[in-house]
């Protein structure tokens, strides 16, 4: 149960359960009434548990003194007996009663939240068989389990309390029933749970931490904010790159002149794990230019923001050079030769092979 050999001082005049419960590290026991011991009723079950029984519990009774049981393995069985009685003994009426007062003590020792604030604490065992676990305390105020402080020896050393070692205390000692019976049977021992607000929040400089700066990136990178070489990186970041480009290609090519051919463009996109190698080039396709509009040497193809303009057509006398539009034209023809009906004629074919309304 919770015997070493440092413990084993077999020199003791004192009876063995008290000694028992005097050693180094059993604050948490209690002495169990000799007459509970001594009825059969309460040991059943418990012959098949450790081996002599019969030795281990007149080793108990102090029915065989202690220079007849320095077999250590003797001692050993009679310590993990008494353990297996005290967990039977400690949810009987006599026996809340004495936990109640090393409780009231604080024998069990107080919380180590500090939002508790040394609020006492419980033995409780998180299962019920052998050699399972080690005992722990509860704290019904913050209704949390915990490991109790270590143990420390003669020699000055700390001694677990977590793998069953020689000072550790089994749970079974204890069982998970005892604390919330207790705290059942004595409900005006109940404290008042902690308030929702006392949560401790964590701070950096200040400001609180966010649940997301604690969230580790896939892979397995230590450094996961620093991926893709310590850039900004990731292959959705990498998309946007792509996207960006490709938008602003399009609508650089839409702004061109007609006629005018789209350069092809080329992207270079990071890789989207860090650590990757070669950039892979993103290749954008050219959007495909507008058929210029056909007309006189002089006509021009507007384009504006918001679409198609009208379109201005300017023609050209082939006779004389001058630049003037078709209805000028016609108007000052008419005007000046009004009386050659030949003339006109001519000017009006002309005008037409052009492709200029006269109308």
């Amino acid at each position: 149960m919770a015997y070493n050999e440092d413990s084993s001082n077999s020199g003791h005049d004192e009876p063995w359960i008290q000694w028992f419960c005097g050693l180094k590290g059993h604050e948490m026991f209690c002495q169990v009434e000799r007459a509970y011991i001594e009825d059969g009723f309460n040991l059943y079950g418990l012959r098949a548990c450790v081996s002599n029984f019969s030795d281990c519990l007149d080793l108990i009774l102090d029915r065989i003194g202690p220079e007849d049981s320095d077999d250590s393995h003797l001692t050993q069985s009679a310590c993990t007996l008494y353990g297996l009685i005290h967990a039977r003994y400690i949810v009987t009426t006599h026996g809340l009663d004495s936990m109640y007062n090393k409780y009231a003590a604080k024998e069990f020792g107080t919380c180590p939240l500090v939002q508790c604030n040394g609020q006492p604490v419980l033995p409780v065992g998180l299962r019920d068989e052998i050699g399972v676990d080690t005992a722990k305390i509860f704290c019904p105020k913050c209704k949390s389990v915990y490991q109790p402080p270590p143990i420390r020896s003669r020699s000055g050393h700390h001694s677990s309390n977590g793998g069953g070692g020689g000072g550790a205390v089994d749970g079974a000692a204890f069982g998970t029933t005892f604390p919330h019976l207790f705290l059942m049977t004595f409900n005006n021992l109940v404290p008042d749970p902690l308030p929702p607000n006392s949560a401790y929040i964590p701070r950096v400089f200040g400001f609180r931490v966010n649940r997301s700066a604690h969230r580790q990136g896939g892979g397995g990178s230590a450094h996961p904010a620093l991926s893709n070489n310590g850039r900004r990186g990731g292959a959705s970041y990498a998309q946007r790159v792509a996207n960006m480009t490709s938008t602003r290609a399009a609508a650089g090519g839409g702004s061109r002149g007609a006629g005018v051919p789209v350069q092809e463009t080329t992207a270079v996109v990071a890789g989207a794990e860090a650590g990757t190698a070669a950039a892979k080039p993103a290749t954008l396709t050219p959007k495909a230019p507008k058929k210029p509009v056909s007309g006189n040497d002089g006509a021009a193809a507007v384009e504006g923001e918001d679409g198609a303009k009208e379109m201005a057509t300017a023609a050209n006398d082939g006779g004389d050079g001058n630049s003037n539009s078709p209805k000028k034209r016609v108007k000052s023809d008419g005007g000046k030769n009004s009386g050659s009906s030949n003339e006109n004629g001519a000017n009006k074919k002309k005008r037409q092979k052009r492709g200029v309304d006269v109308s």
